[in-house]
């Protein structure tokens, strides 16, 4: 018998009470049987690497019609590696079933996505894929347990997880050329000469109140030219570099724009700031849609040091996922990605992209990219995750302006670059 058949036979018990006729159930029973899955350990579920997309499909069909009669169980055998084949094969009828019953499209704009795709127990996300993921050999279960749905949880410890959607996403034509192998390009947005004006040292902690060294009416102008001359997909300025006049400025200008039509930006990472909510001091990162309007605030949560202060902030409690077709981003500020005493909680978010508006204390620092590397690759081994990170350092010097990570395939030996410009585009191909 199996050598720890509790954990099945557990799961075995919740599915009995799956109506296949119904829709949200099936999802359940999607969410609940990866989880199991995902919890085989790490000795055993390493072998799932050597199962082909022939061997998960096998009988697939006649699966699939077992569950619709409510047949839903993992059938246990011998060998522990034959019983994690069985449930990968029941993953997939699971998949096909409820491939059948409502399924996300490009007329859902207006839907409550958190309500549409929580599970009854409320502990994960469900999320649907317009287009399957390619199948593929060799990858390991994190890479390619579902091709039609990703499972992702809605809290995790200290955090929870919020989806959002811009009216702007990708189609389903966008995303077909994406996967057809056409190239997007994310612009790095950077101010030459800034430096910023750290709050009074007389009090503990510190706060960014204000920018110098640079015209920002001037450089947004540039920035957002560069980006439409580029056919740019997305703009992300570096962390604290962003006062809410320079967003006003971005905002009117995407708005005056919009009936143009000719825009390809889908939505831009708007830096952060510092700004006082509620009478709290947090680090905002805002997000916007290529019109202008706002999408969702990113507050951050872990603190950094300049020059031996920490900034002063209360940390936010939110992890922010934003759909797009066939394509999940997430936006971290700084520290939040590299955070190393404890457990980095995007590390548990199966995501196509990790944006990083970022802040550093000069331009020859390299602990923060590093760090940032190291999740990166993480992600990129764990979900195919690619990472975009703008480093703006906090005094630039003469020379280089900062530090990006563009989109890199290998985080660890494609190393941050230093950008001598305000502008750096990084391309992104479909892989």
């Amino acid at each position: 018998m199996a050598e720890s058949p509790s954990r099945w036979l557990a799961l075995n018990d919740r599915l009995a009470a799956i109506d296949p006729d119904d829709p949200g159930q099936l999802t359940d029973a999607i969410a609940a049987t990866y989880e199991t899955i995902a919890e085989t350990p790490a000795q055993l579920l390493q072998d799932y690497k050597g199962f082909s997309e022939k061997a998960l499909t096998e009988a697939l069909a006649t699966r699939a019609a077992l569950v619709m009669k409510g047949e839903i169980a993992v059938t246990e055998a011998s060998e522990e590696r034959l019983t994690l084949l069985d449930a990968a094969r029941l993953l997939r009828a699971l998949e096909a079933n409820a491939l059948e019953g409502t399924f996300r499209t490009e007329s859902d704009l207006g839907e409550d996505l958190e309500r549409l795709w929580v599970t009854t127990d409320g502990r994960y996300y469900v999320v649907p894929r317009i287009a399957p993921l390619a199948a593929l050999d060799g990858k390991p279960f994190l890479r390619r347990a579902l091709r039609h749905y990703r499972v992702l949880p809605t809290e995790m410890p200290g955090f929870r997880v919020r989806l959002h959607r811009t009216p702007l996403a990708a189609t389903s034509a966008m995303a077909a050329g994406d996967r057809a192998g056409k190239q997007r390009s994310f612009g790095a947005a950077l101010f030459p000469g800034l430096k910023a004006v750290l709050s009074d040292p007389a009090i503990e902690g510190f706060t960014v109140i204000g920018l110098d060294g640079f015209d920002g009416d001037e450089m947004i102008d540039a920035h957002l030219a560069q980006a439409r001359a580029e056919n740019a997909t997305a703009i992300v300025w570096g962390e604290l570099t962003m006062p809410e006049a320079r967003v006003t400025q971005v905002q009117q200008d995407l708005a005056d724009r919009a009936l143009d039509g000719d825009s390809a930006l889908r939505y831009l990472v708007a830096g952060s700031w510092h700004r006082d909510i509620d009478a709290e001091m947090r680090n905002v990162a805002v997000i916007l849609d290529g019109n202008g309007e706002l999408l969702f605030e990113v507050l951050k949560w872990a603190k950094f040091d300049i020059a031996g202060r920490t900034e002063s902030i209360v940390p936010g409690k939110e992890i922010h996922v934003l759909v797009c077709e066939d394509e999940l981003i997430t936006v971290a500020v700084c520290r939040d990605f590299l955070e190393g005493t404890t457990d980095v909680p995007y590390l548990r978010l199966n995501v196509d992209l990790a944006i990083v508006p970022s802040m550093i204390s000069g331009i020859a620092e390299h602990a923060t990219m590093d760090g940032h590397a190291v999740t990166a690759k993480l992600m990129r081994v764990r979900y195919g995750t690619r990472t975009m990170v703008v480093a703006q350092p906090a005094v630039s010097t003469e020379g280089d302006v900062g530090q990006v990570m563009a989109l890199p395939d290998d985080p660890m030996t494609d190393k941050a670059v230093l950008v001598d410009g305000a502008w750096h585009a990084c391309p992104l191909a479909s892989s």
